[in-house]
C-alpha cells in the first residue's frame, strides 16, 4: 500500500467511525447530523478507493483520480449555493483536490 492509500485510509476511516473529528479539527465547529451522515457515506468512499486501488494498476488510480476530481467539483458547488456549509465544502474540496493530484500522480 503506498502512503497515498495510507492516509486515504486513515482519513476515511477517521470520518467513518468519527465524523465530527475532522470537522471539528479543520473547521472548530461540530457537524449536524445530516452532515455526520454524509461524512460516514464519504468516509467509506474514501477507505472503499483505498482498499481497491491497492491491489489495482496505474488505470484505477486514474479513475480514483476522475472521482476525487468530480468531488471536489461538487464541494465547489456546494460552497457557492449553501452558505451555511460553505466553509466545510470548501476545505473539502480542498482535500479532494489533493487527494486527485496524488492519483494522477
Amino acid at each position: 500500500m503506498s502512503p497515498l492509500e495510507l492516509v486515504r485510509a486513515a482519513y476515511g476511516a477517521t470520518e467513518l467511525l468519527a465524523p465530527g473529528a475532522v470537522e471539528r479539527l479543520l473547521l472548530g465547529s461540530v457537524p449536524d447530523a445530516r452532515a455526520r451522515t454524509v461524512v460516514r457515506i464519504l468516509g467509506a468512499r474514501h477507505l472503499a478507493q483505498a482498499l481497491v486501488t491497492a491491489r489495482a494498476g496505474a488505470g484505477m488510480h486514474r479513475l480514483g483520480g476522475a472521482v476525487d476530481a468530480v468531488h471536489a467539483l461538487t464541494m465547489a458547488a456546494v460552497a457557492a449555493l449553501d452558505p451555511k456549509r460553505r466553509r466545510a465544502a470548501a476545505v473539502n474540496a480542498a482535500l479532494a483536490l489533493v487527494f486527485a493530484a496524488g492519483e494522477f500522480r
